[in-house]
Formats: structure tokens, C-alpha cells, sequence
């Protein structure tokens, strides 16, 4: 295509401007200026932030007049549009770390596809490289928090704006420390905006950009500005970036958000990228592509009806939904590449919004039949802060300081307060392995061995868990961050952190890598990479990192 404009962009904010020239058209030209056109909005446009384009019945030839300039963005009226698009990708990169390390810390088991929307098998076994980047979050988060510094330059700049009130540089401050956060509790390097490499605890720590420095300043202005609730996020983000580096005030910051407080992620559900990654790409009708089965949340559920971690299955005997998109698949993938055998679909409730209480025969339908509920799970959102993690966070910093007894209350406030699933889970649940499988040989199932399903139709609210010594109290800590934690992107750092401080208290079996793939994959039980390599893509760009530079370890 003739006079293509440039696609790059750059981090002066610059918009391509694509404007048509005039000419007569032969009708014979016709056909191949529309395709010519679809071929330009399918590439070009999908590659630039395009302001106009002008299309007349001429020649499809193309010219790029520049970049609208640079300080139109220090408009006020541009503003929130800049902090939108940092919680945009924020939430965009926030969303996947959730895979991958999830399935390499026990949340998930890989189930079917192995591609895009699915677990390869050396992903599976934490043989992670310098090729896993999280799935695109390292791009995603840095280009939020960087919008987000961005945009507090611009207010600082504008004579239409006193910072030290404005709303919006407080949700600014915030979406760039939980951009920050999110690194540090995954990722085993940290690097500024083409800068050197630093320890993962910077993020954590640095004065300009980390979480730390972010939400303290949110808290400041958020509070000027009259935002309580943002205000109170930010506190309890900051608990949470505090606990990770072991900063003693992790524990008051946590005390001070209200047990029922709930700040969440705020996904629009417009397109894939702005809804929340499990659930609507690689566990959708679509793909199926991680399961339930075989991890401590399904166990836990079935031996005590903790509704935290409730799932339905599909073991291939049940009616695949009609009308659906894909529903032919209805778990009829191949053998996975790891187990060599077809791994029952096991969907947590907790990823799918909203919850049936349809009965069909008796039996509740939602833990029979996978068919989400596609309007609302699109917008499904999860707690960025909320004071169950909080109590759980004090009960770390106890435990630290020695207090068993205060430990224990915390940890009990938030499992007393879980409500149990109100079915007799023995009736319905048929948890035999896909029925594709029915009379082969399969070993090794006693890995993921499960337990019996009980009765627990009176409902009620969990029992207190009891601990006598130092080791008891940390293995329930642990377990209790496991199912309150599950599937958001937050155990990876746990794992990390807690083998970083050679800390006490085991934790489930289930956890660990498999023992079928530790024996066939010779890997070690307990995964070597428990935080994500610095991406290939970023020291490829940046002249500042040695190009033998290697923060991961193999097994």
C-alpha cells in the first residue's frame, strides 16, 4: 500500500493522523480498494492510536500529516481519560499472573488446550525462562504504572489543578503502586523505564515508583479530596506491599480497614483484554482449559463445604449446554501432553458470576452443568483490598512477633466468618474421571487423590481451626491466605516470600508439583522458580541490561 504511515509509537503520546487523497476510481478498481481497505483497518489501525480517518470513492493511497501535538494532553479535560488508561492496562496485566503461577502453585491443574489460551508443559513444572513474561503482564503493568506517572506530571504542571486535593491524582497514585505490587509479588527482577536491574523488592521500595511510595501519596490525597474509600484501599494495598518485604508496619496499616471493607478490580467486560483472564479465555465454554480437579481447594471442598471454594464438574457424563458457543467441545479435549489422560472439568463458582439456584431434579444445576453465565461473567470482579485479607495479614505479623493466641483469633475471624455450601454434596456429585477413560490403566491417579463428598445441607458457618505450636499456627496461616487467595494472582508471592524468609509451617501436598511429572519431567517437587524471568522483550530493548543477564534457575 502506497504512503503507509509509520505504526511505531512513542512515549510522547503521539496520535497518527491518517488522511485520504481524492482521485477518480474505474469501477474495475473497486474490488481491490476494498480489500485494500479491510486490509488497512485490520493492520494499520490495529497498530496505531488513530484520531480520524477521512475515506472518499478515490485512490487508497495514504499520508501521515504528524502527530497531534504533544501538549494537548496537559489539557484538563484530557485527564481522566489518561488515569483510565492506566487502570486499563494495569487491570489488563493484573489479571494473568493468575495462570502460570497459579498452575505451578497448586490453584490449578492444566486441563486440555496447551496453546494461547491454555498451560504448556513446561510451564506446568515451573521450567520457566526468560520466554515467560506472565502472558504480556510485564508489558501491560509497566505501561499502566508509567501512564500513571505520566498523568501526576501533567497534574502537577497544570495551573487548573491542586494535586494535594485532586481525586484523580489519588487514583493515580494507587493504580501505579498496585501496577508496582503486582511486579513485585511476581516477578524476579525489577526495572524502571529503561533502567538497570534491581532487586524484586523495589518495587516495594523505590521512591519514585514503588508501591509503597504510591500509596502513601493515594492515602494523602485521597483523603484531602474526601475519597474514604479510596483512601482506605490504599492503606490496605500498603499492608500488603509492607508484609512482602517484611516491614513491621504492615500489621497497624491492616488493622485499620474495616473487616467488611472490599475494594475491587473494575472491569468494563467491553473485549477480552477488560475482563478478568481465567474465567473468560482459558477456563471459558470455549477452551476449558484449567480445572479444579485435583488441587486443595477441590479437597477442601468436599470435606468440609467451604463455600470460598465451591466448584462444579463435568466429567463427560453429563448433558453438554445447547446454544452455547463451542458447546460441542463439552470436554471431548485430547489427553494433556503432562498426564496423558483427560482431566475432568472442575469449575470454581468462585470465577462465575452469577450463582444458580436453579434445581433440576433435586439438584442444584450449577454444580452439574458448566454453562456460565457469559453477560455477567464478563464482568466479574475481584478484591484488589478487603479486610479478610487484612485480618490475615495481622495474623503474619503476630505470628512473626511470636503471638500464637492473637495469630489464631485473626485467622478464625475470617473462617468463622465463610459460609458452608447448604447441599448434601454425597447425593450429587459423580466424581469418577472423564468417561473417555472408563476401563484404562491409569496410574498415578493417587496424586491428586480425593476426598469423599459429604453432607452439609444444614448449612451454617465454618468451625475454628485449633493450633498449639508455632509450626501449627503458620501451616494454618498458610492454608487459610490458600483458599482466601485462590485464583487472583496472589500466591505466587506468597510461595516466594515464605521460602525467601525460610519460613515455618508446611503447607498442602497438593501444592507442590505432581508426583507423576517430578518423576517424568525430573523436576524438583518443590518448584526452583517461583517468580517470573525478566522478559527476553525487555532486555532485547534495553541498552542498560547485560545481554547474558539470567535471574531464573532450572530443575
Amino acid at each position: 500500500m502506497a504512503g503507509c504511515p509509520s505504526t511505531s509509537r512513542s512515549r510522547d503520546s503521539q496520535k497518527a493522523i491518517y488522511s485520504i487523497e481524492s482521485m477518480p476510481e474505474a469501477d474495475s478498481d473497486k474490488e481491490m480498494r476494498q480489500m485494500n481497505m479491510r486490509n488497512f483497518f485490520s493492520r494499520g489501525l490495529a497498530t496505531g492510536l488513530v484520531a480520524a480517518v477521512l475515506v472518499s470513492a478515490c485512490d487508497f493511497e495514504v499520508t501521515n500529516p504528524g502527530p497531534v501535538q504533544d501538549g494537548n494532553l496537559d489539557d484538563k479535560s484530557t485527564f481522566q481519560g489518561l488515569v483510565n488508561g492506566s487502570k486499563r492496562s494495569v487491570m489488563n496485566g493484573f489479571g494473568r499472573f493468575a495462570l502460570l503461577g497459579g498452575v505451578i502453585v497448586g490453584d490449578l491443574t492444566a486441563s486440555g488446550h496447551t496453546g494461547s489460551s491454555g498451560v504448556r508443559p513446561e510451564e506446568e513444572v515451573a521450567r520457566l525462562s526468560d520466554e515467560y513474561a506472565g502472558r504480556g503482564d510485564w508489558n501491560d503493568l509497566h505501561n499502566g504504572r508509567w501512564i500513571a506517572e505520566e498523568a501526576l506530571r501533567r497534574f502537577a504542571a497544570s495551573p487548573d489543578v491542586d494535586v494535594s486535593t485532586y481525586g484523580l491524582a489519588a487514583e493515580a497514585h494507587f493504580w501505579a503502586g498496585i501496577a508496582s505490587r503486582t511486579l513485585g509479588e511476581n516477578v524476579c527482577t525489577a526495572v524502571f523505564d529503561g533502567g538497570g536491574t534491581l532487586a524484586k523488592e523495589a518495587y516495594f521500595t523505590d521512591a519514585e515508583h514503588g508501591a509503597i511510595a504510591h500509596f502513601s501519596a493515594a492515602q494523602t490525597i485521597a483523603n484531602a479530596a474526601g475519597l474514604t474509600d479510596l483512601a482506605t484501599a490504599a492503606v490496605g494495598a500498603r499492608a500488603a506491599a509492607k508484609l512482602f518485604i517484611g516491614d513491621s508496619g504492615a500489621g497497624s496499616d491492616a488493622a485499620a480497614v474495616p473487616f467488611d471493607f472490599e475494594y475491587a478490580t473494575q472491569y468494563t467486560g467491553f473485549s477480552g483484554s477488560e475482563r478478568w483472564y481465567l474465567s473468560n479465555s482459558v477456563m471459558s465454554l470455549a477452551f476449558q482449559s484449567l480445572s479444579l480437579w485435583g488441587t486443595p481447594m477441590a479437597e477442601h471442598f468436599l470435606s468440609t463445604g467451604d463455600s470460598r471454594t465451591a466448584f462444579g464438574y463435568d466429567n463427560g457424563t453429563l448433558e453438554i449446554p445447547s446454544g452455547k458457543t463451542a458447546a460441542v467441545r463439552g470436554q471431548t479435549h485430547p489427553d494433556r501432553v503432562t498426564w496423558t489422560k483427560l482431566i475432568p472439568m472442575f469449575y470454581p463458582l468462585k470465577l462465575y458470576a452469577p450463582r444458580s439456584t436453579q434445581l433440576e431434579g433435586g439438584i442444584l444445576r450449577e454444580i452439574r452443568i458448566f454453562e456460565p453465565d457469559i453477560a455477567h461473567t464478563k464482568t466479574k470482579q475481584f478484591n484488589l483490598v478487603d479486610g479478610r485479607e487484612m485480618d490475615l495479614i495481622e495474623a503474619e505479623t503476630q505470628l512473626i512477633a511470636g503471638n500464637l493466641a492473637a495469630a489464631m483469633t485473626l485467622i478464625n475471624n475470617v473462617r468463622t466468618a465463610s459460609a458452608i455450601y447448604p447441599w448434601d454434596l454425597s447425593s450429587v456429585m459423580d466424581l469418577a474421571l472423564h468417561k473417555d477413560e472408563a476401563g484404562q490403566s491409569l496410574p498415578n491417579t493417587g496424586d491428586y487423590a480425593l476426598s469423599t463428598p459429604g453432607n452439609f445441607s444444614a448449612g451454617g458457618m465454618m468451625a475454628a481451626v485449633t493450633a498449639t505450636t508455632m509450626d501449627e499456627g503458620w501451616a494454618a496461616l498458610k492454608y487459610e491466605r490458600l483458599i482466601e487467595l485462590a485464583h487472583e494472582g496472589r500466591r505466587f508471592g506468597d510461595r516466594w516470600r515464605w521460602r525467601k524468609n525460610n519460613t515455618a509451617g508446611a503447607i498442602h501436598n497438593l501444592e507442590y508439583i505432581a508426583d507423576v511429572l517430578v518423576g517424568r519431567y525430573g523436576v524438583p517437587k518443590d518448584p526452583l522458580n517461583l517468580c517470573f524471568p525478566l522478559p527476553k522483550s525487555e532486555n532485547d530493548a534495553n541498552a542498560n541490561i547485560p545481554a547474558d543477564f539470567k535471574d531464573w534457575v532450572t530443575g
